[in-house]
C-alpha cells in the first residue's frame, strides 16, 4: 500500500467509523425503556398539570430543592394565584428548564426560579442530563446549536447508547413488550388522578415518582430517615457564573420581557450544618457572583440567603430535600416578599 492508498484507506475508515457512530446514536434516540422511565412519568404528569390551569399562574422552576421545597397549596392561597411546579432534576440544563416554562407560561404570569447554587456556576451538561434526555426527550437535542449538540454529545455516556440499541432490538424480539415497555402517557395520567382521588391500588414508590406529586405537582411527603449530613451548598467554591448560564439566562429573560411574564429569583432552602457558614469571605463572594448576574439580567431575590437557612431537622434524604414541614416552612418565609413584588 503507498502512501495514497493509505490516505484514502484511512479517511474512508474515518467516515465508516463515524457513519456507524450515528447510527447508532440515532437507533437509541427517542428509545424509552424501564431504567428511565420514573423521570418520563413526572414529567409527564406535571405536564398534564400545567395544562390544566387556565387563569394567572405561578411557575416553579429550579431543581429537586424546588420539586421537593415548596407548599403550593399555601402558595395559591396566599397569592390568589394557580400554582405549578415544573420542577425536576438539579442535574438538568438550564434551557431545559426554561423550555418547560416557555410551553406553559402566558401573559400576566408569574415564574420563580428556585435554583440551587450549582446551576449558575454549571458549564456543561451533566451525563445523567444526557443520558435522561436522549431517551425521553430528543427533540431537546434536535433544537439545540451545532456547538451545544457538540458538548451534549460530549457528556453522553456511550455505553448507555449502546444499551438503548439493544433495547431497541428487544423491541423487534418481543422482549420490550414483556419486560421493558414504560406506561403509555394516558395510563400515567389516569393512575395519577386515580392516585388523587383515593381510587389506586397499586405499589406507591417512596419518592421520586409521579404517583408522589400532588395536584401542583410538588412531591408529597414519605417516611424517609431525617438527613444528617453537612453540606456548604456550593458556596465555597470559586468558579464564575459560567458562559452556559449567561446565555441561557439571556435568552429567557428576553423571551419573558416579550411575553410579559415576570421572572422572580428565589433561594433554596439550606440546613443550618456546621460546613454552612454565611459569613466565610469565600460564601460571601459566592452570594456576590450570584446576585451580581441576577442584577445584570434584571432580577432581583426575593430576600437573602440568610432567610432560608433552616433546622436539620426539616431536611431528609440528602441536604437539598426538606420535609413537608421544612417545605411550608419556606413557603411561609418566602411569602412577605413575593406579597410585596406581586402586589
Amino acid at each position: 500500500m503507498n502512501a495514497k492508498e493509505f490516505i484514502v484507506w484511512f479517511l474512508l475508515s474515518l467516515l465508516a467509523a463515524f457513519a456507524i457512530a450515528v447510527i447508532l446514536f440515532c437507533v437509541h434516540l427517542g428509545m424509552p425503556w424501564w431504567p428511565h422511565h420514573l423521570n418520563r412519568e413526572v414529567r409527564i404528569a406535571k405536564h398534564h398539570i400545567a395544562e390544566s390551569v387556565e387563569g394567572p399562574t405561578i411557575w416553579l422552576q429550579g431543581g429537586s430543592s424546588t420539586w421537593f421545597g415548596f407548599d403550593s397549596p399555601l402558595l395559591q392561597a396566599e397569592t390568589g394565584f394557580d400554582v405549578v411546579n415544573l420542577a425536576f432534576n438539579i442535574n438538568m440544563p438550564l434551557e431545559f428548564c426554561f423550555d418547560e416554562v416557555r410551553l406553559f407560561a402566558k401573559p400576566g404570569d408569574a415564574v420563580i426560579l428556585g435554583l440551587e447554587n450549582s446551576m449558575y456556576f454549571r458549564n456543561n451538561y451533566s451525563s445523567y442530563a444526557a443520558d435522561e434526555i436522549t431517551i425521553w426527550e430528543p427533540e431537546f437535542f434536535w433544537s439545540l446549536s451545532l456547538r451545544r449538540k457538540a458538548q451534549f454529545l460530549k457528556s453522553l455516556p456511550w455505553r448507555k447508547v449502546l444499551a438503548g440499541d439493544f433495547v431497541r432490538l428487544g423491541q423487534l424480539t418481543g422482549d420490550f413488550e414483556k419486560h421493558l415497555k414504560p406506561l403509555p402517557p394516558k395510563k400515567v395520567i389516569e393512575n395519577l388522578e386515580d392516585q388523587w382521588d383515593g381510587r389506586y391500588a397499586g405499589e406507591i414508590p417512596a419518592y421520586y415518582n409521579y404517583l408522589t406529586l400532588n395536584r401542583h405537582g410538588d412531591f408529597v411527603q414519605s417516611n424517609h430517615t431525617l438527613w444528617r449530613g453537612t453540606h456548604d451548598y456550593y458556596l465555597m467554591d470559586l468558579h464564575p457564573v459560567s458562559v452556559m448560564t449567561r446565555h441561557d439566562f439571556k435568552e429567557f429573560t428576553k423571551w419573558a420581557r416579550e411575553n410579559n411574564v415576570q421572572i422572580l429569583m428565589s433561594w433554596l432552602p439550606m440546613a443550618r450544618n456546621p460546613k454552612l457558614d454565611l459569613e466565610h469571605p469565600k460564601v460571601k463572594a459566592s452570594i456576590h457572583r450570584i446576585t451580581n448576574f441576577t442584577s445584570s439580567m434584571g432580577l432581583e431575590f426575593l430576600g437573602k440567603p440568610e432567610d432560608f437557612v433552616q433546622d436539620i431537622e426539616l431536611f431528609y434524604d440528602t441536604s437539598h430535600h426538606t420535609t413537608a414541614e421544612g417545605a411550608t416552612e419556606r413557603t411561609k418565609r418566602l411569602l412577605p416578599f413575593l406579597k410585596e413584588v406581586l402586589d
